[in-house]
């Protein structure tokens, strides 16, 4: 039996490993983007993509929920071939709406923000959204029939080679609209690798009344995708009505870089808890094990959690290394936002239980509740510039990941949760603790000295401190192997 556990854990664990790497090799080309696109433009421009990508990214968003949810979770034999249909449909549907919708924000811009620039860059994005839905429903297909490392492997490809094209046309001299040719490249790239790939399907013209019913069960998936835009980029919109493109592109430097860091463990941590705990639904496994969804967060929340506090620790050091002298105002924001991006680890994993309990009502209500908040009170907090928008929208964000959590947990998963805790907390506290002891011996070195000396002891830190949860660890790596996958 022991040897059978094992075997799980190594494959689970090898699952968790190649989709953090994965991430990782994303991360590594937006960074690698942002920080070529911080020596290229100037925060007015780079504030000028953030606002027009951020309208762009929520109708994106809305293509990987909603009916890219609804098949992974579908019963296996209604899926095929009238279910996927339906599912297919329903993508493109929404894609079409929010091209109009685009379209009419991006003629609107120039009455709604401060300075010029905007408009055009909406306008030009808006058209990859339906290229996007193409992406969604292939990927949506692929998580599905199991294939999670091959989809991995895709998107590594697809981010690194649209990271490429955005780093050459930055370097010949194309500005904004080498930003905006990566976001197409990587949607082209992510198309036709998948459609190639991808499991065979045969495709059935569904009924209407099939699509209407994936888009009735979809609508409060899509209101929590947009609660949700306006809680992440309250910021980035105040900021640029208030003040200028210049004070948004401070804010989403900041939040760009936390997010190449937390955005390696929050991902994964959602898809493989959103495809683990649908695929046990949809094989009919009932409610599902006891205890897994804390589990799930923990796997990721050791590695991730104290890499994020060591980003905040040392964020007045990384920060005008990474992104040049210039935009060193950006660190006290990048130490906040690490908070925040700690607090979405659970977020994800919560979301993905209560989705698959079809509880989505219940993730509306509070993320409705929690961009309400962080709207209002990112208006009262303008004055102050990014770090003000920053700080709120980090206490918005850990007191909804709190609600997330606290709604999920049900009597069964508390012993569960107790030993996540557990897992969590000693590494994190080994690396932060000493880091920081690390930082008061060697804080006065040389910029690069006192840096990776501190890091290096962190490191150690978290090895010494980590060795005795191991077997926690691969008990919660074992969910992922053990879950059988839908045909």
């Amino acid at each position: 039996m022991k040897a059978r556990i094992a075997r799980f854990a190594r494959a689970g664990g090898g699952t968790a490993v190649i989709a953090m790497a994965a991430r990782v090799s994303g991360q590594f080309a937006m960074v690698a983007v942002t920080l070529v696109a911080t020596r290229h433009l100037a925060p007015a421009d780079f504030g000028v993509f953030a606002i027009a990508g951020a309208l762009v990214m929520l109708a994106r968003t809305m293509l990987y929920t909603g009916p890219f949810e609804y098949l992974l979770k579908l019963p296996c034999e209604a899926s095929q071939p009238q279910g996927a249909g339906a599912c297919l449909a329903a993508t493109v549907v929404v894609a079409l709406g929010w091209i109009a919708l685009l379209t009419a924000l991006g003629l609107a811009a120039p009455f709604v923000f401060r300075g010029g620039g905007v408009a055009p860059v909406i306008l030009a994005l808006a058209p990859s959204v339906l290229l996007g839905a193409l992406a969604a429903f292939a990927e949506s297909l692929m998580l599905r029939s199991g294939a999670v490392r091959r989809y991995y492997a895709i998107t590594v490809l697809a981010e690194l080679g649209a990271g490429l094209v955005a780093i050459a046309l930055l370097v010949a001299g194309w500005g904004l609209w080498a930003l905006v040719l990566q976001i197409y490249a990587r949607t082209l790239l992510m198309a036709l690798a998948l459609g190639a790939l991808g499991p065979p399907l045969a495709l059935a013209a569904p009924p209407r009344a099939l699509v209407a019913t994936v888009l009735r069960w979809s609508a409060s998936r899509f209101g929590s995708v947009l609660v949700s835009f306006l809680a992440n980029y309250s910021g980035d919109l105040v900021l640029g009505m208030a003040f200028s493109p210049a004070a948004s592109g401070l804010y989403r430097a900041a939040n760009r870089m936390v997010t190449a860091l937390a955005d390696m463990f929050v991902q994964p941590a959602g898809m493989l808890a959103l495809t683990t705990l649908a695929a046990d639904r949809a094989r009919g496994e009932g409610e599902g094990r006891p205890g897994a969804w804390p589990r799930l967060a923990a796997l990721f929340a050791v590695l991730g959690w104290p890499a994020l506090a060591l980003l905040a620790l040392f964020a007045h050091r990384v920060v005008p290394l990474a992104l040049g002298p210039a935009w060193a105002a950006a660190s006290p924001v990048v130490a906040v936002f690490c908070i925040a991006r700690m607090a979405a680890l659970v977020t994800a994993v919560a979301t993905a239980e209560l989705i698959v309990t079809d509880r989505q009502g219940r993730v509306l209500g509070i993320q409705t509740l929690a961009a309400a908040s962080t709207a209002g009170l990112t208006v009262l907090a303008a004055p102050y510039g990014a770090f003000g928008a920053a700080l709120v929208a980090t206490l918005v964000a850990v007191l909804a990941a709190a609600v997330l959590a606290l709604t999920a947990l049900e009597r069964r998963d508390r012993p569960a949760l107790a030993e996540a805790a557990r897992l969590v907390i000693f590494p994190l506290v080994g690396a932060f603790g000493a880091g920081l002891a690390a930082d008061h011996a060697f804080g006065t070195s040389a910029p690069v000295v006192a840096l990776a000396l501190p890091l290096a002891c962190a490191a150690a830190g978290w090895l010494l401190a980590a060795w005795p949860v191991i077997p926690a660890l691969r008990r919660a790596a074992a969910l992922l192997a053990e879950s059988p996958r839908p045909a």
